[in-house]
């Protein structure tokens, strides 16, 4: 397969997993990876949270406002750095987190396509 055509099917299988998990849960993905971060109960840094999710400061703020307006957490001013955020779940983002956990999610799509990148 040329190489372009496996990339748009890599694509594609992501977009289709993502609004899958999407219209499962009624988070997206990233947010989903964001309360996955704080599902161990230690309150975490903006900081933090953005290396843990692997993105920008600007898009983990978006997604932190995201989840902050759903209810799943919490913000409180860094106890020696007034400046500093930190986060945690609140009991609506725990139940969301143990709802996600027990749900299956379908890997089939992606699994497929790590064959057809071995061709």
């Amino acid at each position: 397969m040329e190489p372009i055509c496996k990339l748009k099917d890599i694509y594609k299988a992501l977009y289709n997993f993502e609004k899958e998990f999407a219209e499962t849960n009624g988070i997206t993905i990233n947010e989903g990876m964001l309360l996955c971060c704080l599902k161990d109960g230690k309150p975490r840094s903006a900081n933090e949270l953005c290396d843990f999710v692997g993105l920008s400061n600007s898009r983990v703020s978006r997604i932190i406002t995201a989840v902050e307006d759903k209810g799943y957490i919490n913000r409180e001013m860094g106890a020696v750095d007034k400046r500093q955020m930190i986060f945690s779940l609140t009991t609506k983002g725990i139940e969301k987190t143990k709802e996600m956990q027990a749900k299956k999610l379908d890997f089939s799509e992606l699994v497929s396509l790590i064959k057809i990148l071995e061709e």
